[in-house]
């Protein structure tokens, strides 16, 4: 049962990032054929966003996995796993902030 939990999450994630990169690339042919080659802060925002929660279910994914056999070994490389995860999600999502924020600015900007 577990296993097959483990598969449906990590399915889940490939779903997540296929979708998030169709859509991605939709916007940035769009884009570039109306306003050149820029890529826009809310394009990349959406793709980290959607990354950050394919990361989310890529990790309970892993920890589903390791539940069912806890050996020294698999905890290990849940561990590992677990703290480059969270190190890439931490600096995604930091990522994701400063273009909420810069993207918060220029349409404030846009405003007046």
């Amino acid at each position: 049962m577990a296993l097959l939990l483990k598969i449906i999450l990590e399915f889940i994630a490939i779903l997540i990032v296929a979708i998030a990169l169709v859509k991605t690339i939709r916007k940035c042919v769009r884009m570039f054929r109306y306003q050149g080659y820029i890529v826009q802060p809310p394009i990349r925002l959406d793709l980290g966003l959607s990354l950050a929660l394919a990361l989310e279910f890529l990790l309970a994914a892993d920890i589903v996995g390791t539940a069912v056999s806890p050996h020294w070994n698999e905890i290990a490389k849940l561990a590992a796993i677990t703290g480059i995860r969270t190190f890439l999600n931490y600096f995604l999502h930091r990522e994701v902030r400063e273009l909420q924020e810069s993207h918060n600015v220029v349409r404030s900007s846009e405003v007046e």
